[in-house]
């Protein structure tokens, strides 16, 4: 016979892990035994080639035009509040110029590359860091992506992995000088720019609630067995959002306390009122994750209560048969003396018997509101 051989834990981890297929390396492996501060990008390759687009604006101008890596250094102006937007982050050498630049600290520059950075907030000594998790709606597909924002004294500079984004209304109001956003500084820019992250979070998860509304709607009515896949759909994608939205009003609660002096007392009260929008969300969040709990335990509860009723009328079918069987039982013996054998009327009695003890039975159950 064979002798067994137990393994420990770590023996066994280290079997599965060579029984893995080999896949690329993951975030956390791309990382690992690396300096902090390292940059390296763990996102994939969204565009051809990074891209940057320029806006300085103050109260009477606007320039707005695209831009190389030539010149950075150049690229703030006396008088005008610059907003440099960066579109793609795979090539490390390009944000690595723009930090050297703008003397961006190294740490925010590895946040950056971290396409699954937790929504955070993070300042240093003449700017601040902001990274979020950036929703937006594309042909009923929902396209997430990080965003990061660097904000320093007369300039902003933000971070996108992909073409396109939800910031057409605020370069808007920048084109047409509409509202304050052309008199203030760049702290007032990176609120509205935050804002419109936020309002695109509540946008998205009304339509889930209007969703989430319809199931349960159709769990009060034509009941199907598919709803589960919705249902289960649903769960996964508020857990998601709730994900991104809990670490970020934290970070709105944190650019609302900062003390930092590029914060101006003027964006104080917006940031007040950021914080109420992104705690709505978060709520918001909440409620409709309850919603889909209860929804899931009314299904189950729903599918219990079928298998009940189908037990039921099984279990009563087996107790009317238990005294049928054994009264069959009994008369299908082969005794040779049996006095009803020779009766002329014994086999209709036998039936009569059957089906009094039945309709008796049934009667009873009946009275007993078992049935």
């Amino acid at each position: 016979m064979k002798e067994l051989k137990y393994l420990s834990p770590t023996e066994l981890l280290s079997i599965r892990r060579r029984r893995k297929k080999k896949a690329e390396p993951g975030v956390v492996s791309k990382k690992l035994n690396q300096m902090p501060g390292a940059l390296i990008y763990t996102g994939e390759r969204h565009v051809d080639q990074v891209r940057l687009e320029l806006m300085q604006f103050n109260p009477e101008d606007l320039i707005e035009t695209s831009v190389d890596f030539n010149g950075l250094q150049d690229l703030r102006k006396d008088g005008y509040t610059t907003w440099l937007n960066v579109v793609g982050l795979h090539e490390i050498e390009a944000i690595q110029k723009i930090g050297e630049a703008f003397q961006i600290h190294n740490l925010a520059l590895e946040d950056i590359l971290n396409v699954n950075q937790r929504p955070t907030f993070d300042e240093y000594d003449d700017h601040f860091f902001m990274a979020a998790k950036m929703f937006r709606t594309s042909d009923e597909t929902i396209i997430s992506e990080q965003f990061s924002m660097i904000v320093g004294e007369g300039y902003i500079i933000t971070f996108q992995e992909k073409d396109g984004d939800i910031f057409d209304g605020v370069r808007g109001r920048l084109r047409n000088a509409k509202g304050r956003i052309r008199t203030r500084q760049s702290d007032y820019l990176a609120f509205a720019l935050l804002d419109v992250i936020v309002d695109h979070y509540l946008a998205i998860i009304e339509e889930y609630g209007d969703e989430i509304n319809e199931q349960e709607a159709r769990l009060l009515g034509d009941f199907k067995k598919t709803i589960l896949n919705d249902l289960n759909l649903s769960k996964k994608e508020v857990n998601y959002l709730r994900r991104f939205a809990r670490p970020l009003r934290d970070t709105v609660i944190s650019f609302n306390k900062s003390d930092l002096l590029l914060i101006d007392k003027k964006t104080r009260p917006f940031l007040k009122d950021l914080n109420d929008h992104i705690t709505h969300v978060t709520e918001t969040i909440e409620v409709y994750r309850e919603t889909i709990n209860d929804n899931l335990n009314t299904y189950h509860t729903h599918m219990t209560n079928k298998l009940n009723d189908v037990l039921k009328v099984l279990t009563i079918f087996s107790v009317v048969f238990i005294p049928l069987t054994f009264m069959a039982g009994i008369y299908g013996m082969n005794f040779e003396h049996m006095p009803e054998l020779s009766y002329e009327y014994s086999y209709p009695i036998f039936w009569g018997a059957i089906v009094i003890v039945a309709l008796g039975m049934v009667y009873y159950f009946k009275r007993k509101k078992w049935l």
